[in-house]
């Protein structure tokens, strides 16, 4: 992965810019020597935010069933209100 200064890149943003549409590497820009951002073309961010989404949803639904399949066999508790919930879930 390729890094640069912020202060190079205040000095060549375009150039930069046209360096990271142009390829599908991520760049790191450094402020004071430690990670402050990264650049990203659109293309390859759009495309990791819609895999992420995807992950997360196939997680989520991943979790719901197997929620579904234990209250289906009875390993499900249930609680009189909220606070005794809340309670457990801090456990």
């Amino acid at each position: 992965m390729k890094t640069i200064a912020i202060s190079e890149l205040r000095q060549h943003a375009a150039d930069v810019l046209a360096d990271v549409q142009a390829s599908d590497e991520p760049m790191v820009v450094l402020q004071r020597s430690r990670r402050a951002a990264y650049i990203v073309n659109p293309e390859r961010y759009e495309h990791d935010q819609a895999e992420l989404s995807a992950l997360r949803r196939t997680l989520f639904l991943t979790e719901v069933r197997e929620a579904e399949a234990e209250y289906a066999a009875g390993g499900s508790r249930t609680f009189d209100d909220i606070e005794h919930l809340i309670d457990e879930l801090k456990a």
